[in-house]
């Protein structure tokens, strides 16, 4: 429909009237939607930083930055929502709109009623980033769902996993979420088969390579405790199971153990070390852990 010279006149005046406001606001909402995120970024560095020198727990610094790109994330995404209401309101205000406010008012009480799941959705993840059960950046599994997180919003949680694939989690459905790279984790390496008269060699060998490692430049920045023997886990037909450990930064935690695992095999071999084995299972096995007790295992990661 054409609008009538009546209408078209009275817009003119309308924009005549009022352009000088239009232009300010305009003006004012780009620059906050375009600025608004270098300024995000320093003030919640500033604030980590200033917590962390308060009360100091220790929390290595890529924890601080997968924090700070969360928070970073969701203040930008309320700045936005908030410019984007800013321009509602202007335009309720500058065109008398309001008196439509009771009719939307009724609309928004019935779509509360029907939409209960969107609001636990907004309190559960409200809950999430407040608890800090998991940022940005963390690998995480949800509802059987494992893998990277992208986004974590007041409505929903963003996974990437392995195999490329997004998954787009509702807070609310969230019961238990198992963070595997918070701070650390705790690696495993099983040597399987080890005869009996060659177990305290094989144990020497762990402990030779667990402190090479230790103080190899390339890998001490991925290693917070030196691999070392730990325990027996297992005596079969076969012979003895030794089990190796240790702590990983979060960064470490699967090339850690797969690094482990070519030095000990390098070294077994050296040594005229051989390990029993059935056909088709590998004789060195790796199994993680994160710091709450949570695991993954396989022969190779």
């Amino acid at each position: 429909m054409n609008p009538t010279p009546e209408q078209t006149e009275q817009l003119t005046s309308w924009l005549s009237r009022n352009w000088l406001t239009v232009v300010i606001i305009a003006v004012v909402l780009f620059l906050v939607w375009r600025f608004a995120r270098p300024f995000v970024h320093r003030g919640v560095m500033g604030l980590l930083s200033a917590q962390e020198r308060a009360m100091p727990t220790g929390v290595p610094h890529e924890e601080l930055a997968k924090r700070a790109a969360t928070l970073e994330d969701l203040v930008n995404r309320l700045i936005r929502l908030l410019a984007v209401l800013a321009v509602i309101f202007v335009i309720f205000g500058l065109f008398d709109l309001w008196s439509a406010i009771a009719g939307l008012g009724l609309i928004l009480a019935a779509l509360t009623v029907a939409g209960q799941s969107i609001i636990l959705d907004y309190i559960m993840g409200l809950l999430i980033i407040v608890e800090g059960q998991y940022f940005k950046g963390d690998t995480i599994s949800v509802g059987g769902i494992e893998g990277e997180v992208e986004e974590v919003g007041l409505r929903r949680t963003v996974l990437r996993d392995t195999q490329g694939t997004v998954h787009s989690i509702s807070n609310g459905t969230i019961r238990v979420s198992s963070n595997l790279t918070r701070i650390y984790a705790v690696a495993f390496v099983d040597v399987e088969g080890v005869r009996n008269r060659d177990v305290e060699a094989v144990i020497a060998i762990m402990g030779r390579v667990g402190q090479e490692m230790a103080t190899d430049p390339a890998w001490s920045p991925l290693i917070e405790e030196a691999p070392h023997y730990r325990s027996t886990p297992a005596f079969t037909d076969l012979g003895v199971t030794l089990r190796m450990s240790t702590k990983v930064r979060t960064a470490g935690r699967w090339s850690v153990p797969a690094e482990i695992r070519r030095r000990m095999a390098l070294a077994l071999s050296a040594a005229g070390i051989h390990l029993n084995r059935r056909a088709g299972t590998p004789g060195i096995q790796t199994r993680v852990e994160d710091d709450d007790g949570d695991a993954d295992g396989g022969a190779s990661r």
